[in-house]
């Protein structure tokens, strides 16, 4: 059976149609490889790689120095966007920079998965 390549169908709306089966198609393979066990593994992982990030962000994810901010329970998209802004040049921080140009895409979202679900305890801190 020959490959289907979207744009070589002459009927524009069947092109269509199955340009959105095979986009659902992919997204539905997506999700399926990002069950908890990919979830669980990717913030172990995580973990591991948080151990430099500690002297700064702290254990929990709570920075010990005002200068440096807290990453425990922040949005992981949102955490991933910064670290990918710091790798890329877009976002310039002397300590940072070096960090996330050494960092791969699994590493950040890795990173960003075990931050995002740490849930800092607030126990002997004072609240703002």
């Amino acid at each position: 059976m020959p490959a289907f390549h979207v744009g070589e169908c002459g009927d524009p709306d069947v092109a269509e149609a199955m340009s959105a089966r095979l986009c659902c198609a992919g997204a539905i393979l997506l999700v399926a490889g990002s069950g908890p066990a990919a979830a669980a593994d990717r913030v172990e992982n995580g973990r591991q790689k948080a151990v430099q990030c500690v002297a700064c962000h702290g254990l929990e994810g709570v920075a010990p120095n005002p200068t440096f901010p807290h990453l425990g329970g922040q949005n992981a998209a949102y955490l991933a966007i910064q670290l990918e802004r710091f790798r890329t040049g877009e976002r310039y921080d002397p300590l940072m920079t070096p960090v996330a140009e050494a960092l791969s895409d699994q590493d950040i979202e890795d990173l960003a998965a075990y931050y995002s679900e740490l849930r800092p305890s607030t126990e002997g801190r004072s609240e703002p």
